[in-house]
């Protein structure tokens, strides 16, 4: 069975995404770079699953 995905994406308002931990509901971040303000999250969320 697979659980629900960690880590989720919303588009904000200024039309940039930011990445989130659907667990704790803070903003994801990964070797120092938080994923906020981003153009576009390029598959980061499925990237994040991984790791």
């Amino acid at each position: 069975m697979i659980g629900k995905p960690r880590f989720g994406a919303r588009k904000e308002l200024d039309e940039t995404w930011t990445i989130f931990d659907r667990r704790t509901g803070k903003i994801a971040e990964r070797s120092g770079l938080i994923m906020v303000r981003l153009n576009k999250f390029l598959g980061l969320v499925q990237i994040l699953e991984q790791i």
